[in-house]
């Protein structure tokens, strides 16, 4: 009688008699592949939802930074807010300090600014 008699053994029973460690890992290098993978596509579902959008302005931005996620020239932003044009990195709070003026005004003045000042999103 030939081989076509003879049951072989399934090949995960087979790999888990004999190759214990080998299985293991590839067990654990999938879980891993699986997580960055839906880590990735979560990531790229969340950004291209933020693509075209405007952050909020708030006290701990920068002038550069509003600037840059509201694609309006910094020297305009400077500006708005009276600040010389060898000023750099201050935030917004920082600046409302300087001035004298709660950061509210600061924020609600930019933020008027900005929306009649807004180039179209890129």
């Amino acid at each position: 009688m030939g081989r076509e008699g003879m049951k072989h053994p399934a090949p995960l029973r087979v790999l888990w008699a004999h190759h214990k460690p080998t299985l293991l890992l590839l067990v654990v290098a999938l879980v891993f592949a699986l997580f960055f993978a839906a880590r990735f596509v979560l990531h790229v579902a969340y950004w291209h939802q933020m693509q075209g959008t405007r952050p909020q302005i708030e006290e701990w931005m920068t002038p550069r930074y509003i600037a840059k996620a509201w694609h309006i020239p910094p020297d305009d932003i400077r500006a708005a807010l009276h600040l010389p044009d060898d000023s750099r990195r201050q935030t917004l709070e920082d600046i409302a300090k300087s001035q004298g003026r709660p950061v509210e005004a600061l924020l609600s003045d930019l933020t008027v600014f900005l929306h009649s000042h807004m180039a179209p999103p890129s």
